[in-house]
C-alpha cells in the first residue's frame, strides 16, 4: 500500500495536506515545486517565531479559486501563496513582525497572506 500523497512531510512542521484543498486531485509537480518552497519558507518563519502556523487556504485550482472569489491571476493558482493565522498572534503583530518579507503580503485583520513572488507587493 502506498502512502497517500498529501501525508507527505514537506518540511519539519508542514505536510502536503496542509496546503491543498479538501478532495483537489494533487497538483502538477511544477505547482508541488513551488508548494515545497512556500512551506520551507514558512516553516523559517515558524522557527523564528516559536509558534504554529495555520494555513486557511494554500494551493487553489481554478474552480476552487474561482468558488472563493480570488484573483484571477492569484498566486494561490500557482501554489505560490497561503493565508495564515499564527497561533496566539493577532494578524496586524504577525504583519508587523513581517515587514521585511521579501515577496507579497495582504494584510487583513484576522489573516495574512503571504506568497513567495520575486517582487516584494504588499495591500490590505
Amino acid at each position: 500500500m502506498s502512502q497517500d500523497p498529501r501525508a507527505i512531510q514537506l518540511t519539519t512542521n508542514f505536510k502536503l495536506s496542509e496546503f491543498l484543498h479538501g478532495d483537489d486531485p494533487i497538483p502538477a509537480p511544477w505547482i508541488l515545486d513551488n508548494i515545497y518552497r512556500l512551506a520551507n519558507r514558512l516553516q523559517v518563519l515558524r522557527d523564528l517565531l516559536g509558534k504554529p502556523i495555520i494555513i486557511n487556504s494554500g494551493y487553489r485550482s481554478k474552480a476552487h479559486n474561482q468558488a472563493v472569489g480570488g484573483a484571477s491571476q492569484s498566486q494561490h493558482l500557482s501554489g505560490m501563496a497561503a493565508d495564515i493565522v499564527v497561533s496566539g498572534m493577532p494578524a496586524p503583530a504577525v504583519q508587523a513582525f513581517l515587514k521585511h518579507w521579501s515577496g507579497g503580503m495582504g494584510c487583513y485583520q484576522h489573516y495574512t497572506h503571504l506568497d513567495i513572488r520575486p517582487a516584494q507587493a504588499r495591500w490590505s
